[in-house]
């Protein structure tokens, strides 16, 4: 008969026998039922070495007819082709996954060839969005429509939406490489795929922002609500405009309090060195040395010093301090750019200050060339006020 869901559902079990019905739109294609009433889609076919093979294609009620007849034309496809869909079938169950992939990514490729910080950026792209998203997907199987209605679901955050589909990207080629999806030339899923517009942030402490900050740092103290340590990093960030990884991973044996310069053989621009002003040695002479850490902030963990790590995280103490001063917008990075925004304010050039933040572009720099209007129109400001009050002047 050509089946029918109604027919198959009006199928009954014959008691100490299987039978198969057949469908008459596809040879081959049938429902087996058993002596317990169980009706399961099957396809019989014979391979071009006259074999006889059966396929069961899925349980009726599971799998729904349409789609068995699918699979089923599917397969006489693959026969036709001279290849066996049951072999196709287990190869594709053995085949590594998204998730099998990106393990061996993150171990032999991030973890020897990226900075920390980056890594943690992967891991944070595969652990939060790629692998609960696609992780059980084989990863030949990864196709653009995959990759793009993952990115599309993460609109609300375009920034992380588009270092998903960067990470992605990057696990895509890497996999491509190591033969993880077929030979031959290949075309990245993610190439094409338009990024989302991204907003600049530029945040600056105002300073009645920054007087604020500083009571409230110096509340933290007065009623040790962190650790002395976490008081001195914030401090740090802002006074040195260094990045919080670079603070957080500090090495005493990169400190100099007598040259008043910290050495970082490695940051994301490279090596680089950071001038210390007389605060920011103030800060550090007071830091204590732990014993077996080589660390300026040591990481913390129930209460004790764990040995061999730093900090990773200024997390929960920014928090504290930047509700209590009000600041609940401003980032730990927005420190940074505010030291950079106050010393072009007093002043000083942009080469000077891409030298002080380690930038290795003047076009980095270039996003604080507005700030110089604030000195140029308080010199206008008090030039026109001279000239003003010279013409209001009765002539003798």
């Amino acid at each position: 008969m050509a089946l029918t869901q109604r027919d198959i559902k009006a199928l009954t079990p014959q008691a100490g026998a299987q039978y198969v019905v057949w469908d008459e739109a596809i040879p081959g294609f049938g429902v087996r039922v058993s002596p317990q009433g169980t009706k399961t889609f099957i396809l019989k076919y014979r391979l071009a070495s006259g074999r006889v093979r059966w396929k069961t294609l899925g349980r009726f009620g599971t799998l729904a007819l349409d789609a068995a007849r699918k699979q089923a034309k599917t397969d006489i496809g693959i026969v036709a082709s001279g290849a066996d869909p049951l072999v196709v079938r287990d190869h594709a169950r053995d085949a590594p996954t998204l998730g099998d992939v990106a393990d061996r990514f993150l171990e032999d490729h991030v973890e020897t060839r990226r900075k920390p910080a980056t890594e943690r950026l992967y891991r944070l792209a595969i652990d939060g969005h790629l692998r609960p998203k696609l992780g059980a997907v084989a990863i030949a199987d990864i196709g653009t429509e995959d990759v793009l209605k993952l990115h599309h679901q993460l609109r609300a955050t375009p920034y992380m939406a588009n270092r998903v589909l960067a990470v992605a990207s990057a696990l895509l080629n890497w996999a491509a490489r190591a033969g993880y999806r077929g030979k031959g030339p290949h075309v990245n899923p993610c190439d094409g795929i338009e990024k989302f517009r991204e907003t600049a942030r530029r945040r600056y402490l105002t300073p009645q922002e920054l007087r604020r900050l500083g009571a409230a740092l110096r509340l933290a103290e007065r009623r040790a609500v962190m650790s002395p340590a976490a008081v001195a990093a914030i401090r740090l960030l802002l006074l040195t405009g260094a990045r919080v990884s670079e603070i957080l991973s500090l090495r005493w044996r990169d400190v100099n309090l007598t040259t008043g310069l910290l050495t970082l053989p490695d940051s994301k621009t490279g090596a680089k060195v950071i001038l210390l002003n007389a605060p920011a040695i103030d800060i550090l002479k007071t830091c204590p040395k732990f014993a077996g850490s080589k660390y300026v902030f040591p990481g913390e963990g129930r209460g004790e010093t764990r040995k061999g790590q730093h900090r990773v995280n200024l997390t929960d103490a920014w928090g504290w301090v930047r509700r209590r001063a009000r600041i609940p917008d401003v980032r730990l990075h927005d420190l940074r750019h505010s030291f950079a925004s106050i010393a072009v304010s007093g002043g000083q050039t942009l080469p000077m200050v891409g030298a002080l933040l380690g930038h290795t572009q003047a076009q980095t720099t270039q996003r604080y060339a507005h700030l110089m209007d604030d000195p140029l129109r308080a010199a206008s400001a008090a030039t026109g006020a001279t000239i003003a009050a010279a013409l209001a002047r009765r002539a003798r």
